[in-house]
């Protein structure tokens, strides 16, 4: 049985103080066999780094996937680049630095890791559904292999639309972006876990990351304003899963979400 957790959006550093606090706890509690985070909000709210990200893997980060503010520092784009195991949306323009798909391997298990962005409200992008589909009939790999899906998208609809596309097909559809956990995680009738939305890592005593004055000053006179990381009401927002390794359906999904009275430190990214 492959054992997985996966993290919902580890915002800026107060996320990934919080992260680094919690998971060793959390390895006791589930004993993963991998870890993966989507990690586009690792350098304060937007894109990632090499400086934000090496840490993670030090503390036993398997895979990182990505979403719309991936590519927001252009000075990381080569890191990204040629970095294994950090994932793209592989729905993106094929000129897009990253990597379509991250095959992960422990103890003679392995699961893939795919990620796309959604259509509705987003920035322009590929149809996920065509993508999936093409993808999935040209890199069979093994049948029935297990593979795990972030779809990172606003559309709750357009996320439930895909879990049940991949029903069967992928082990696992997880939806990520949103920053607000669901509660409707479930498996699926051909085996496929699904959640709405992962949720956020990081403080949630915030508008999804950002100090809610900022966002209430800019909702209320809709005038730009610089967005900081607020550091309080940090909590961790996570999914466990159990995969059966040959047949790929997964076994068992629950939710974790738990707080913690960490206090971040806030300077630099």
């Amino acid at each position: 049985m492959i054992r997985l957790l996966f993290f919902g959006d580890i915002y800026g550093k107060p996320g990934r103080q919080v992260f680094s606090a919690m998971l060793p706890d959390l390895k006791k509690e589930f004993s993963p066999d991998f870890i993966v985070v989507n990690g586009e909000n690792l350098a304060d709210g937007r894109g990632l780094t090499e400086k934000t990200l090496r840490p993670l893997f030090k503390e036993g980060v398997d895979a990182v996937t990505g979403g719309n503010h991936l590519w927001d520092r252009p000075d990381s784009w080569e890191y990204i680049k040629n970095t294994a195991n950090i994932v793209r949306p592989m729905n993106y323009p094929a000129s897009a630095p990253g990597n379509l798909c991250c095959r992960l391997e422990k103890d003679g298990m392995q699961i893939r890791i795919l990620s796309f962005c959604g259509q509705i409200f987003m920035p322009p992008c590929d149809s996920p559904f065509t993508i999936l589909d093409a993808w999935l009939k040209s890199n069979p790999s093994r049948e029935n292999s297990p593979i795990v899906i972030d779809i990172h998208a606003e559309s709750t609809a357009e996320k439930r639309a895909l879990g049940w596309f991949a029903d069967g097909r992928a082990s696992a559809v997880l939806g990520t972006h949103t920053h607000i956990q669901t509660a409707d995680e479930e498996i699926l009738p051909a085996g496929t876990a699904y959640l709405t939305d992962t949720g956020m890592t990081g403080a949630h005593d915030s508008v999804i990351g950002v100090k809610k004055d900022i966002i209430l000053e800019k909702f209320r006179h809709g005038l730009p304003q610089r967005y900081e990381s607020s550091d309080r009401g940090l909590q961790v927002n996570a999914v466990y899963l159990e995969i059966d390794p040959e047949s790929g359906r997964a076994l068992k999904i629950q939710r974790i979400r738990r707080t913690n009275n960490y206090k971040p430190t806030l300077e630099g990214q």
